[in-house]
């Protein structure tokens, strides 16, 4: 027994206003951190604002900005979530207990160097490092794979796309300014080609305990092993791939959800 739930939370909601129908979910989610990813989402599912979950209703992480539309008769809610694994696996949750069917993660992470280049899509077979997460969603042993339809779903659609892509691992440290060389090296010999800060273990542990489909697509706006650079974000390779992360999650959802694999 938990001694806070989704339903709860669901339930204050209620208690404000909130009809069932404001509460209810279907098709697919995708969080994300990036304007340009919603911008691209608004172009082509026709988005609107809308009520759910808000910080007057949630204990603990509440979304910033949510947003529904459609992609080929398939729902689509874009949300903007509090950064970090904890806010993020309440999120997950919530979703999960209004009945969506799917969901992805769609931001950027931090390069572990070549192969990767600005500009590329970074699609996570496995997530691996230390959390205080993922832990709690049956990730025990440092680490996850990704669900391997999934994997192959999303790289289909950036092959459609004519997405550079890559396919690998993720490593994990929820402290950026605590990331060492010796870290990155390390990380790179598992077979990691980019970091985050837990959100990818969560995202993947979370969707395959409750059993919904889950992904995660990533592109890189810090090199570690060149530090960081602010003009990465304003450029033009930057912004290009966030549009073809939000055209290529649509893809793969659209696939997955409708039978088209």
């Amino acid at each position: 027994m938990k001694l806070i739930t989704p339903p709860q939370v669901q339930s204050a909601a209620r208690q404000a206003g909130l009809s069932d129908e404001e509460l209810k979910m279907a098709g697919m989610a995708v969080l994300t951190f990036s304007k340009a990813v919603i911008d691209r989402m608004e172009e082509r599912c026709l988005m609107s604002d809308v009520e759910w979950l808000s910080a007057s209703h949630h204990p603990y992480a509440a979304p910033h900005i949510v947003k529904r539309g459609m992609f080929q008769g398939l729902g689509v809610t874009v949300l903007v979530p509090p950064m970090g694994a904890s806010p993020l696996a309440c999120i997950i949750e919530d979703l999960i207990a209004s009945g969506i069917d799917a969901v992805f993660l769609v931001c950027a992470s931090w390069s572990l160097g070549p192969p990767i280049q600005f500009g590329d899509l970074v699609i996570p077979a496995f997530s691996v490092g230390p959390d205080g997460v993922s832990i709690h969603y049956g990730s025990h042993e440092g680490g996850i794979e990704a669900d391997p339809e999934v994997v192959d779903v999303l790289i289909g659609a950036c092959r459609a796309m004519g997405a550079q892509h890559h396919v690998g691992g993720n490593g994990t440290c929820e402290a950026l300014y605590r990331i060492t060389p010796q870290m990155a090296e390390g990380f790179r010999g598992d077979g990691c080609l980019c970091m985050d800060n837990g959100e990818a273990n969560t995202l993947i542990a979370a969707t395959r305990k409750f059993d919904v489909i889950g992904g995660v697509l990533f592109q890189p706006y810090i090199d570690l092993t060149s530090g960081w650079d602010p003009t990465v974000l304003t450029a033009d390779p930057y912004r290009k791939a966030c549009r073809l992360q939000a055209d290529v999650v649509l893809e793969a959802g659209s696939w997955l959800l409708q039978g088209d694999v």
